[in-house]
């Protein structure tokens, strides 16, 4: 440890970025500087015209910075930054999630225990509080995905996630596939044989997390996004429509908790993630300003 913050392992650093210069953008490069012992910080970004990459440049050295630009989608963005990864383990951290102080739990759990190829932490809220380990699609029944949900049973989280780079550097995602990319990432790492692990804590903030004050028709764009990508991954419809069915449900339970704006904005991504499903290739990409 380094002044409380570190730990004495160097890791590169994987970034993707697309229009992410928020007025919260200068602080989460900053955080990446001052907490990760960093060998590089690898952004891959989409030819952003917001001044991203200024922003970048301003905080970090350029010793430790390599930009690579690409109008590729999110997941083959990602592949593309594990390719230029120089380091045995690095992190995935997205462009709009505040990296927490303790992070290293993450780094230490995987650094010992060598059944485990990735540690993800999650997003500050209401349903963090265990550990949870995603497992196989194909081993999931039914009856589980009405109790607990499609993804949260077979996908992790790459908010912010430590992983052994030579699991994942053959991992070849489909070139259209944006949303559920972490899907396709975590199976192939389960697919190896080893386990997907996300710790309870401590949890990142999410700058642009979707709240219950966002209104419909942000959430029905989120799930048009998500509906594509499942379509796009290969979820049985079945699945699939079993998933969205009983979320709804659920959203219409909670809405007795919550007030009729949740239940409304449930709705509408639901709705999304129906359409979305439908009609992947024309949602597939949620495009930013």
């Amino acid at each position: 440890m380094r002044g409380g913050d570190r730990v004495d392992v160097k890791i590169d650093v994987v970034m993707p970025t697309w229009n992410s210069n928020s007025p919260y953008f200068r602080q989460i490069v900053e955080r990446v500087r001052r907490f990760v012992e960093l060998n590089r910080l690898i952004v891959v970004d989409r030819f952003s015209t917001d001044g991203t990459i200024e922003t970048v440049k301003s905080v970090i050295e350029p010793g430790k910075l390599l930009i690579v630009q690409t109008d590729r989608e999110l997941a083959c963005a990602r592949a593309l930054g594990i390719k230029q990864v120089t380091t045995p383990v690095f992190m995935f951290i997205d462009s709009d999630v505040l990296m927490p102080r303790g992070w290293e739990v993450a780094l230490r759990f995987l650094l010992r225990r060598r059944n485990v190829g990735a540690v993800s932490l999650p997003l500050c809220g209401p349903r963090r509080g265990r550990v949870r380990v995603p497992r196989l699609y194909r081993a999931i029944h039914k009856g589980e995905i009405v109790k607990r949900g499609l993804f949260q049973l077979t996908k992790g989280d790459l908010f912010l996630a430590v992983m052994l780079t030579e699991l994942v550097r053959d991992w070849r995602p489909l070139k259209h596939l944006s949303a559920g990319e972490v899907f396709s990432l975590t199976q192939h790492i389960l697919e190896k044989g080893y386990l997907w692990v996300e710790l309870p804590s401590p949890c990142c903030h999410h700058t642009k997390e979707l709240k219950m004050g966002a209104g419909p028709s942000r959430y029905f764009k989120q799930g048009l996004w998500e509906g594509a990508g499942a379509r796009l991954l290969g979820i049985k419809t079945s699945d699939f429509v079993l998933e969205v069915t009983c979320r709804l449900i659920g959203g219409v339970i909670r809405s007795t908790n919550y007030g009729p704006l949740h239940l409304i904005n449930n709705a509408a991504m639901r709705l999304g993630q129906m359409i979305g499903f439908l009609s992947p290739f024309r949602y597939r990409t949620w495009r930013r300003s």
